[in-house]
């Protein structure tokens, strides 16, 4: 595998690959996606409170047990 780095821009969902490596793109590939600009904010705490995960044989640690050291 190798890298190849370039900038773009993002047009109907779309990422144009320049031309000087589109010879070398072929098959499968990875995709990194550095985006400029304010990411959207995603709190997963809010998600998991909304929306929260069910555990067979779950029980809470205890007051002494979430202390102890090893």
């Amino acid at each position: 595998m190798y890298t190849i780095e370039f900038q773009t821009s993002v047009e109907d969902r779309c990422i144009t690959i320049p031309q000087e490596y589109r010879e070398k793109v072929k098959g499968k590939v990875r995709v990194i996606l550095l985006a400029q600009g304010k990411a959207d904010q995603f709190d997963i705490i809010d998600y998991l409170m909304a929306n929260p995960l069910s555990v067979e044989d779950f029980r809470p640690l205890s007051r002494e047990e979430s202390h102890e050291r090893p």
